[in-house]
């Protein structure tokens, strides 16, 4: 995986992801944004890395000690993020850009994960393999990234009849006691399972973003179908008539998906290429602040 990592620094502390939930549980505190700034409760010092706030550099404890040291602070209570990830067969294939969906998909995880654990998240994760679905637990700091991208790469080829909808339902029962932040990294085929019902259970509590990877067209010339594992035949592949049944089915999935998108407040995103998806990521965050969905 290709990451601009400078690039990604020097954004981080411009990524702000701003949630429109309300905690209800006294316990849980109360806020409508996710960061790690100025707040109301001191956190700790941590060494000064490009990108952090110069504001926030606690001069009389630098001049101690051989480094920079940045104040940090947190807010009333972390935020839980959970990432849903699609696994199976689908993935080890192209988007029409010719990069490996497997890796735009672990790419968008780890962007997400690196970002949110600089805000100060707690981030879980959920995908589905062939003993069933796994789960790694909520936690923040670097090597929660690491174990995240571990999880996921173990199983992103597994399961290859992955049901998203069964997926995200199931991840709903078992945090149904958290408020959350998902996101959900999935593909086309992964958003024609997801179904509206699903939706508005999901946005009841929760913010929610989808990230559709773009698959590649049946339509065009050597096409190996991954799934069935063999080229599609040429005079098929060459149909006109298949790919105008192809764009107009790709059509009618998104269109039906943006629909329930926008009516349950969800912040959609499509990426095709590798290169665009720390922008992606940044750009839903803030479709997200603006209130900008489907």
């Amino acid at each position: 995986m290709d990451i601009d990592y400078d690039y990604l620094i020097g954004i981080s502390k411009d990524a702000v992801l701003h949630t429109t939930r309300k905690t209800t549980n006294i316990l849980d505190g109360g806020y409508s944004s996710l960061y790690m700034g100025k707040s109301l409760e001191f956190h700790d010092l941590k060494d000064y890395m490009p990108g952090d706030d110069i504001t926030s550099i606690d001069w009389k404890c630098s001049s101690r000690t051989d480094s920079i040291l940045v104040r940090r602070y947190i807010a009333e209570k972390k935020h839980s993020v959970l990432i849903v990830g699609d696994t199976g067969a689908k993935m080890d294939a192209d988007t029409p850009n010719g990069d490996h969906k497997a890796d735009i998909a672990l790419m968008t995880a780890g962007v997400l994960n690196y970002l949110l654990g600089r805000q100060g998240a707690d981030v879980g994760f959920a995908c589905s393999g062939k003993k069933g679905e796994v789960y790694a637990p909520f936690r923040s700091g670097g090597a929660s990234v690491e174990k995240l991208l571990h999880t996921y790469g173990e199983g992103i080829f597994e399961d290859p009849s992955s049901d998203m909808d069964s997926l995200i339902n199931d991840c709903l029962r078992a945090y149904s006691t958290r408020r959350m932040i998902v996101f959900v990294i999935t593909d086309l085929a992964g958003l024609k399972t997801v179904g509206s019902e699903t939706l508005m259970r999901m946005s009841d509590k929760n913010d929610v973003y989808f990230i559709c990877i773009d698959d590649a067209k049946v339509t065009g010339r050597r096409v190996y179908d991954r799934v069935g594992e063999n080229y599609i035949d040429g005079f098929i592949a060459g149909s006109r008539a298949l790919r105008k049944a192809e764009e107009r089915q790709r059509e009618e999935i998104l269109s039906r998906f943006k629909q329930d998108a926008l009516r349950n407040r969800i912040v959609f995103e499509r990426i095709e290429k590798a290169s665009d998806v720390v922008d992606s990521v940044i750009d839903m965050f803030e479709r997200g602040r603006s209130g900008i969905y489907g």
